[in-house]
């Protein structure tokens, strides 16, 4: 009978922020498994936002990686809000152009994690973690992970960092299913000369274009090198995802200024991803308090209107990084003590954040949104002007 591998950490989930959490733990010396339930890691149509905080926490696990990542993102220099009919309510310099923010494709940023993983760090895709159970002779490793059709696997430290319907937060926190927020959302990705030529914003540099009305939203940003993203959202009843999803979006989004309809389009429709909008009330412990604990989506889901997702993850690691640094994790009180102490540092800062993601996606659908983008992008530019102008007296 083979013998059953054992790692150091265990960590479930192979997006970014776990991905993150591999490279900061074995850079510290231990063997990571990480163990994804996807037969592969392809291209999705979704990008993300990451700003300086993102940036920081990425440095502080590899500050060359974090480079590495920048490079493939893109800092918009143009914007452009409009409604549903074409009326233009805001075209200028994006308010963020020379800031640190960025758009990214989200493939990217997790191939370039992927591609860089330390050596004592091992992927196993077509893994669908199910159960574990706590082995009682201290001589022996203290956590068996059980998977679908796969071998039991050995681990001193198991961290779920498994999205929204996180299969270790349903065994260690027991709440349920995530909560449908009534929204649901569609994203794509596509090369950007598929569209040529293009007009303003995305004329000269990177560009971002919002058209909001009807309580709707769809958004069109450069995501890196020759990559145009984009994605929609919309009050719906149910988070079913429907039979034709190119249909569906086409549908949502009809009669809306000409470029929407030619973005979805242009787009392979087997690479459009569409999900429900899920968020979580916060709990006051995400593991056990022992070996056993959560990162990400799956410790603090919430709304995406603040465009923190990755940004928290990474900083998740970060901070489980430093609790872990030093740690004989054969000591299990320590091991304990490490994970409490990340636990309550993290859940003060993700709680009020959750519930303020929670009201910007309520916001987002008010009948006066796009007046109300356009007065807050006219300020932020002003803002950054001035400032600038400061500093250059």
């Amino acid at each position: 009978m083979s013998e059953t591998p054992t790692f150091d950490i265990a960590i479930i989930g192979a997006g970014p922020g776990a991905l993150c959490a591999a490279h900061g733990l074995a850079n510290l010396g231990f063997s990571v498994g990480v163990f994804e339930r996807a037969r592969a890691l392809r291209p999705i149509g979704a990008a993300l936002g990451l700003a300086e905080a993102g940036y920081k926490a990425l440095a502080l696990i590899d500050a060359d990686l974090a480079t590495q990542v920048r490079a493939l993102a893109a800092n918009p220099q143009r914007q452009l809000l409009m409604r549903p009919n074409g009326e233009v309510l805001f075209s200028d310099e994006s308010p963020l152009a020379g800031t640190p923010f960025t758009w990214l494709a989200w493939y990217n940023l997790q191939s370039s994690l992927h591609n860089t993983l330390p050596p004592t760090v091992s992927l196993h895709l077509n893994h669908k973690f199910v159960n574990f159970t706590k082995v009682a002779d201290a001589s022996k490793t203290p956590l068996r992970l059980h998977f679908e059709n796969q071998p039991d696997v050995g681990a001193r430290v198991l961290i779920g960092a498994d999205g929204y319907y996180s299969v270790v937060r349903g065994l260690t926190v027991g709440d349920g299913a995530p909560l449908y927020t009534g929204t649901m959302t569609w994203r794509g990705i596509l090369p950007r000369q598929i569209l040529a030529p293009l007009a303003e914003p995305f004329a000269e540099g990177a560009g971002f274009q919002l058209v909001v009305g009807d309580q709707k939203n769809f958004w069109i940003m450069d995501a890196g090198a020759e990559v145009l993203a984009w994605g929609g959202t919309a009050l719906h009843p149910t988070s079913e995802k429907s039979t034709d999803v190119l249909a569906m979006v086409l549908q949502v989004f009809d009669q809306w200024t000409p470029f929407v309809e030619r973005v979805i389009r242009a787009t392979d429709p087997t690479t459009i991803v569409e999900t429900g909008v899920f968020d979580r009330e916060p709990v006051s412990q995400w593991g056990d308090r022992e070996r056993i604990t959560l990162l990400g989506d799956a410790a603090h889901p919430m709304r995406p209107s603040l465009g923190l997702g990755a940004t928290m993850a990474f900083e998740d690691a970060v901070a489980l990084t430093k609790k872990l640094k030093g740690l004989n994790l054969q000591d299990t009180p320590s091991v304990a003590k490490a994970l409490t102490d990340y636990e309550e540092e993290r859940i003060a800062i993700a709680t009020p954040l959750q519930l303020k993601a929670r009201q910007g996606g309520e916001a987002s659908h008010a009948s006066d949104q796009a007046d109300q983008l356009k007065i807050g992008f006219e300020l932020a530019l002003a803002a950054r002007r001035h400032r600038e102008m400061t500093i250059s007296d």
